[in-house]
């Protein structure tokens, strides 16, 4: 049996990893004092040392902000835990806090409520529909935001659905459109060779 995807793992609720693609996480680097160099070379001694910072949306007061883990075990390794951000840092590509549809792209809220959910560390359509009910409180008319933002990500997943669909389609005929074509060429030729044998 397959080993099951980060996708796949993240959408089961038993599992340790759910609600991780809706978390804002940034990998970055540090200065830090080198305390063994400092000692064996009787001055301050500085390194570099890969970072992370985790923020839930709807709670700005308790961001996570330590030292990269490395365990080589889920889900307690930061860099298996967060692979595409982490292979984004590694590349020195630009990190992106939050993947999904920002807020500001969205035209069921205004401007001012954009403002005040990055507040509470809520950029995406997609966090404010999996948004906790004890965050939801906090927005006035939240519930009423949580169900269309949850519409909203239930509508973009069928329409890409069926994008994929219609791409798939649309390979299918033109793969049925060059066969076509190839076999019209081979008969062409088949009857010269027949012209010319008689």
């Amino acid at each position: 049996m397959a080993e099951p995807t980060m996708d796949e793992l993240a959408e089961n609720v038993d599992n340790p990893l759910f609600g991780d693609d809706r978390l804002g996480v940034m990998f970055y680097k540090r200065t830090v004092e080198d305390k063994e160099r400092t000692l064996a070379e009787g001055r301050k001694c500085f390194k570099e040392v890969e970072y992370v910072r985790i923020m839930v949306p709807g709670d700005r007061h308790n961001p996570v902000d330590r030292r990269v883990q490395r365990t080589g075990i889920l889900p307690t390794d930061d860099t298996l835990r967060f692979p595409k951000q982490y292979a984004r840092f590694k590349n020195q590509e630009q990190q992106v806090e939050h993947d999904g549809t920002p807020l500001s792209f969205w035209p069921q809220i205004n401007a001012a409520l954009v403002e005040e959910l990055k507040y509470l560390n809520i950029f995406t359509v997609e966090q404010l529909a999996t948004l906790a009910d004890t965050h939801v409180a906090k927005i006035p008319r939240g519930q009423e935001f949580k169900r269309k933002a949850a519409e909203f990500v239930t509508a973009q997943k069928d329409a890409a659905a069926l994008n994929k669909l219609q791409a798939e389609l649309t390979e299918r005929d033109n793969k049925i459109e060059a066969l076509e074509a190839a076999v019209k060429d081979q008969s062409a030729k088949i009857e010269a060779l027949l012209k010319k044998v008689k």
